[in-house]
């Protein structure tokens, strides 16, 4: 069996990494009492967080210098050592090794090597122990691979690390990157390798990389308390510490580790959740940025299959690095849909110009107005439901174009009541009395939004309606229940959208008269 005292270390990056999830603030108190539990677990590495170009204050693990970063650490860090993680920042001025930080790794991207290469000499000159770790290790030819391992070798960093950005590595890609490096790296480097959970494969590759791993050869692997990181993930440095004791007769404390996670990180967890999650499989899968699929995740109007369908157009090119212009062009390009509709406005402008319309957005505000959007009814007001169907009235129509709210409905439509969808459903429903082109109503002049409401506004100034109550519409409030039902309650950033409506209403719409039942951040009861 091997012992501790043989090649294989951990790397926790817990405070570091999992600052993408916190946006690099845990507070001062928990900082200092993870770095105190995985000093007791006798983790090898303990990464504390970013070297920054700012100052971020206290609570934070992104530090300006050295001297912020020893006001976190305890006396004693017994077996352990301490890490920092550098990228794409000036560190001329950083201070002499003086024997707190005992590496200093540089994570950049392929068009910034030279700056990789450039900060290695600087940090050498003042002492430090560096590692390399090229991200996307997946984007680079076998020969660009090799052309940095030749770079490394010239320059004598302590370590390489193998760096899976994109969580796109099986078995087979993980052998082969390893041999590549195992057989050209001078043999004094140390390996590193990081994995992201995009596939659920981290804890697997782990255990492969050390059965593959040359025993002479000293290596490196990162994890993190509960697999946290940047969604979706890390290797999960608990199951490392509990694989390394039973298999190989290490002396991880195991306790020390489960105090961190259930004192600190669960916690976290619990509001801001991370792991094994399909879009991001699917972003695995095509070799992708991980960001593509957050974007399209946080549309929402996406089934997975849609999402799947998207990723796999993403041309090469722009596979490595994120571009938010293309992938809503994308995105865009996707739910226009065409559709012959001319004839459905027609239809709707015969049934609905003249009409008093009221429409009832599924905000939680309408439980409040429920008698009067009864009595209403009652009075001959056509009353169309957006996204949903209101359990205390029968509607004359809902309005569709969301297709996971569509199948979200358990309520029936009454027998009289009409289904307008925009044309993005019809790859999902062929049940609708009416069908407008998404594009058609997502622009409003110059400005694109997906707002439903906004969407049937402009459908229905379209028809040369000039006045419409609404209730409902109330805008989006953080940490609220904001939608009537609980089904229809999700997690999602929509605050931003709350100006981007209102500067539609006051310049597209300023000519309908909106009469809102209910209160909304963009306009008050009148």
């Amino acid at each position: 069996m091997l012992k501790k005292s043989t090649p294989i270390r951990l790397l926790d990056c817990t405070l570091r990494d999992g600052g993408h999830v916190t946006n690099g603030y845990f507070g001062e108190n928990v900082i200092k009492y993870i770095i105190k539990k995985l000093v007791e677990a006798r983790v090898d590495i303990i990464e504390v967080g970013f070297l920054w170009n700012t100052y971020c204050g206290i609570g934070s693990t992104r530090y300006l210098t050295i001297a912020d970063v020893k006001r976190v650490l305890p006396k004693d860090c017994g077996s352990s050592k301490i890490s920092l993680m550098a990228d794409f920042i000036d560190l001329s001025n950083l201070e002499e090794y003086d024997g707190t930080i005992e590496y200093i790794r540089l994570s950049f991207k392929r068009n910034r090597q030279e700056w990789a290469w450039n900060t290695l000499k600087i940090l050498h000159e003042k002492g430090y122990k560096c590692f390399i770790n090229p991200v996307n290790c997946n984007v680079y030819s076998d020969d660009e691979y090799l052309a940095v391992i030749k770079k490394v070798n010239e320059l004598k960093p302590y370590g390489f690390s193998i760096v899976d950005t994109f969580g796109v590595m099986r078995v087979s890609d993980l052998s082969s990157r390893y041999y590549l490096v195992e057989n050209n790296l001078n043999k004094d480097i140390v390996i590193g390798v990081h994995l992201h959970e995009n596939l659920g494969l981290a804890y697997s590759l782990a255990q492969h990389f050390i059965n593959i791993c040359f025993p002479q050869r000293q290596v490196v692997i990162d994890g993190a308390l509960l697999g946290m990181g940047r969604i979706p993930g890390n290797l999960c440095i608990e199951q490392m510490m509990d694989y390394l004791n039973t298999s190989y007769g290490y002396d991880y404390v195991l306790s020390a580790a489960y105090d961190a996670i259930d004192d600190c990180i669960a916690p976290i967890k619990q509001k801001m959740s991370w792991g094994y999650m399909i879009p991001y499989a699917l972003s695995a899968q095509n070799g992708l940025h991980r960001t593509y699929a957050e974007f399209l995740i946080n549309k929402w109007k996406l089934k997975t299959s849609d999402i799947q369908h998207i990723l796999s157009l993403i041309d090469r090119d722009e596979a490595e690095n994120f571009n938010e212009k293309y992938i809503e062009a994308l995105y865009r390009s996707y739910l226009n849909v065409s559709c012959e509709d001319e004839k459905y406005i027609r239809e709707l402008a015969e049934r609905l110009t003249g009409k008093d319309i009221l429409l009832i957005a599924p905000s939680n505000s309408i439980e409040a107005v429920k008698e009067c959007i009864c009595e209403y009814k009652k009075k001959g007001k056509t009353i169309i439901s957006i996204n949903f169907i209101p359990d205390f009235c029968e509607v004359d129509y809902v309005f569709y174009s969301n297709i996971k709210r569509m199948e979200l409905i358990t309520s029936k439509n009454g027998d009289l009541t009409k289904t307008i969808v925009t044309s993005n459903l019809l790859r999902y429903t062929a049940k609708y009395d009416y069908v407008i082109s998404y594009n058609r109503l997502a622009y409003h002049e110059d400005i694109y939004s997906e707002d439903s409401v906004l969407l049937l506004i402009h459908l229905l100034a379209m028809l040369d309606i000039t006045t419409i109550y609404v209730a409902g519409f109330d805008g989006f409030v953080k940490n609220k229940k904001n939608l009537y039902a609980d089904l229809l309650e999700r997690d999602e950033k929509r605050q931003y959208k709350n100006e981007e409506v209102k500067e539609i209403l006051e310049r597209k719409y300023k000519n309908i008269n909106l009469i809102f039942l209910t209160e909304s951040i963009y306009h008050k009861v009148v």
